[in-house]
């Protein structure tokens, strides 16, 4: 098994920094001093190869892990995220939002969908907490929402703006119904 697809490599390199201290635990009082010293030191990172560092904190999480354990190689492997391979929850009315908005606007960007979400969020108390702009894409481009071209090849509003302020605000009259936020290139306005 080659060093790419060993899938032990995590647990043996943290088992390599803690078990000196599980073979001799170090006296009362001194494990704070022992886990410091091993935080300042450069370790081989297991897939890449580079110097990487380990902090007290974690070194300490690992210690007490192995420690507990009666296999500590096996407790200190990488664990999977209870919620790996599942969408996280999308509400109903946040749903229902991006849906109209994709409908009214299916050339906007998955962030001008998201920027508008979070200003409809700030007016609408009914869409609650909203999920991550990561969360939102995965939602969208799980659907086949992504950013459709304009019928002509280009965005609505002016090709050549004289002035970029004026672009931004001409751009957003086009494309926002009023409340809304507008994102043409690094700029925001509201409309």
């Amino acid at each position: 098994m080659t060093q790419a697809t060993d899938p032990d490599r995590w647990a043996r390199l943290r088992f390599a920094i803690i078990g000196p201290l599980l073979a001799a635990p170090p006296a009362r009082g001194e494990l704070s001093g022992a886990l410091k010293q091993l935080s300042q030191k450069n370790w081989r990172h297991p897939v890449s190869g580079t110097p990487v560092r380990f902090s007290a904190a974690t070194l300490e999480r690992w210690y007490y892990t192995a420690r507990q354990s009666r296999d500590p190689v096996a407790a200190l492997h990488r664990r999977r995220r209870e919620d790996n391979g599942r969408q996280r929850q999308l509400t109903g009315a946040v749903i229902q939002a991006l849906r109209t908005q994709y409908r009214q606007w299916p050339g906007w960007t998955l962030q001008l969908h998201y920027d508008n979400l979070v200003a409809l969020a700030a007016e609408d108390a009914s869409l609650g907490s909203l999920p991550s702009y990561a969360t939102v894409r995965r939602y969208m481009k799980a659907r086949g929402c992504t950013a459709s071209d304009h019928p002509n090849g280009r965005p609505p509003g002016p090709s050549r703006p004289s002035d970029a302020s004026k672009a931004v605000k001409s751009a957003c009259s086009l494309r926002l119904p009023l409340g809304g936020i507008c994102r043409v290139g690094t700029r925001f306005c509201r409309t």
